[in-house]
């Protein structure tokens, strides 16, 4: 199984308004497809400070290219919804195609960044499609899953978070109190997930350089 991460332009006009008007983070957990031309319906989370939250889903409403909305509001600020949209190219490529979608999220950056899974046929075969469309992506990371999963859910969360907002910046963009209230904890609680998913990542990563440093020691060993 692989695991690649497209980056582009988002073409979704209500994601757009809500990154570039407010403090979130939008993630879109799963897509399908509509009978409408380029229409999908997601299913969404959306982390944001509880003050912007009705002027968010405000904003939202308003736009004429969505329709059929449902919203949660949590105390938090979190939003959990479902909606539908009339301009989403790219999620209808990954829906009609033999890849699964797992998420999308919206970086500092405005773009939008594609996590999709399948094997190495079928990501070649969405990539010519998203081509032929005249979309343009890139390939941010490509992975060959293991069987374990190395994060849990709510770490991955954090962590993105903790990274788009430029947590780890140096100097940094945003506080431990001012990220804990965006995500809807206490800073103890915030410092506590951050260090049990940054120390899985670290020991990931180093675990790996250092089987790939022994694989290469006994591969050039003497043999006797």
């Amino acid at each position: 199984m692989l695991e690649a991460v497209l980056e582009g332009q988002a073409p979704h006009a209500w994601l757009k308004a809500v990154m570039s008007k407010y403090p979130a983070t939008v993630k879109i957990l799963d897509s399908k497809g509509l009978s409408q031309k380029d229409s999908v319906q997601h299913l969404f989370e959306i982390f944001v400070k509880p003050e912007f939250a009705d002027q968010l889903l405000a904003e939202i409403d308003q736009d004429t290219d969505v329709f059929d909305v449902e919203t949660i509001k949590s105390k938090t600020g979190i939003i959990y919804g479902s909606i539908k949209t009339r301009r989403c190219t790219v999620c209808r490529k990954i829906a009609n195609s033999n890849c699964f979608l797992s998420s999308v999220t919206t970086n500092s950056k405005g773009l939008a960044e594609w996590t999709v899974l399948g094997n190495h046929d079928s990501f070649r075969e969405l990539l010519t499609s998203l081509e032929r469309k005249g979309i343009p992506v890139e390939v941010k990371r490509r992975t060959n899953l293991e069987n374990r999963r190395l994060l849990t859910s709510r770490q991955e969360q954090i962590l993105y978070m903790a990274f788009d907002r430029g947590y780890f910046d140096f100097p940094k963009k945003t506080d431990l109190e001012e990220l804990a209230d965006q995500a809807g904890v206490k800073p103890s609680t915030l410092t506590e997930i951050l260090r049990r998913g940054q120390r899985k990542v670290l020991e990931e990563y180093f675990g790996r350089r250092v089987s790939a440093h022994l694989e290469e020691k006994i591969g050039h060993a003497p043999s006797k």
